[in-house]
């Protein structure tokens, strides 16, 4: 009876040790996976911005809305080329692209009158870290998911990016920097 409850004990103990090695191998693994997936940019959403808004050459409808400052921004508010970026608050890629957003909306002329930042948060959002984020360079609305200018543009990602002037979408990217700088006033 000793010797099978040795044997047993030493085959539990070897079925252990492998089950242990297995998953050091597993979480490896995940480890390698998760810094693969952490390189691509935007993960599997790279190839969704053709249709993340409308198309280059379509017209804005009309929207009007308050900024954060106060500031009554409507379509005609956009004459001259307008940078205009797309965020969600939900959003990792958002969050992790707007403070670079911001940095580039410091070289477009113009400052502040021509950036305008979307922030998009519903219910539990919270929108004041993009907020804090992108108006010291942008111009920054708030609205709800099914607010008017992401209705007025037909944005259905984020973030998204366009440039716009006399209320025609003049170029759009899901890199802002791949965007045409607007031309001084």
């Amino acid at each position: 009876m000793t010797t099978f409850l040795t044997a047993l004990v030493v085959v539990v103990g070897i079925v252990g040790v492998l089950n242990l090695l297995l998953l050091f191998g597993v979480v490896r693994r995940l480890k390698e996976h998760d810094q693969a997936i952490a390189r691509i940019p935007y993960g599997g959403m790279q190839n969704l911005p053709a249709d993340s808004m409308r198309s280059p050459g379509s017209a804005v409808d009309d929207f009007t809305a308050v900024s954060t400052d106060d500031v009554a921004v409507t379509k005609e508010s956009m004459t001259a080329e307008t940078l205009v970026g797309f965020f969600s608050a939900s959003c990792a890629p958002c969050i992790e692209s707007a403070p670079k957003f911001a940095a580039h909306a410091a070289g477009v002329p113009g400052g502040k009158d021509r950036v305008l930042a979307l922030v998009v948060a519903d219910g539990g959002d919270d929108p004041s870290e993009l907020v804090g984020v992108l108006g010291g360079r942008a111009r920054v609305v708030v609205e709800g998911y099914d607010g008017p200018i992401a209705a007025a543009f037909g944005v259905t990602a984020f973030p998204t990016y366009c440039v716009v002037a006399d209320g025609t979408i003049t170029a759009t990217a899901l890199e802002f920097t791949t965007l045409p700088v607007p031309a001084p006033a």
